[in-house]
């Protein structure tokens, strides 16, 4: 009979051992199956053609080609930031800009690294004829910006015989007293 009760015994243990290992297997494929399905709604593991997948065809390869040609914004600050004096105004007397280019082009970056004393000079002549009374309103630095953004631009296309200058200019830092 203790024969009997050890081989039952025997028995649970096998079922249960197997159950544990069926139960581990199990919470492993399913954390496995969980990876995969995040990373490929991350973009990680895209489908090979994903036109054929989003089923839109020929448009969504046409997307997926501008986007494929779109550079990456290149910021480039000009440091230090630019001091401008007001002459006979009783806004304000002082302007203190701080200024960031940005281009898609490395080339045009380079351009405005190398003829930043030119640039400087230029935009310090700029800003020192602004009406403070203007600046004061969203407008007026809007027009501001359009201005120092043509100014790089000349410089560049000046020196370097490109047909187009920077993308874009931002104020990272505007103080008027």
């Amino acid at each position: 009979m203790a024969e009997k009760e050890t081989l039952d015994l025997g028995e649970e243990k096998k079922k249960s051992s197997k159950g544990i290992i069926f139960i581990v297997l199990g919470a492993i494929l399913g954390t496995l199956v969980a990876v995969f399905a995040a990373l490929y709604f991350m973009g990680i593991f895209p489908p090979k053609d994903k036109a054929a997948s989003t089923g839109h065809g020929k448009h969504s390869a046409e997307k997926s080609a501008d986007h494929a040609e779109r550079k990456p914004i290149i910021y480039l600050p000009l440091q230090p930031a630019f001091v401008a004096n007001f002459k006979n105004s009783p806004d304000a007397r002082l302007l203190q800009v701080e200024i960031n280019v940005a281009s898609t082009d490395q080339a045009i970056i380079d351009a405005v690294k190398k003829h930043t004393p030119m640039i400087r000079n230029n935009l310090l002549l700029l800003l020192g004829g602004e009406d403070p009374a203007a600046l004061k309103t969203l407008e007026g630095k809007e027009a501001l910006r359009g201005k120092i953004k043509g100014a790089i631009t000349k410089v560049v296309v000046a020196q370097t015989g490109k047909k187009s200058g920077v993308d874009d200019v931002f104020f990272t830092g505007f103080i008027m007293q």
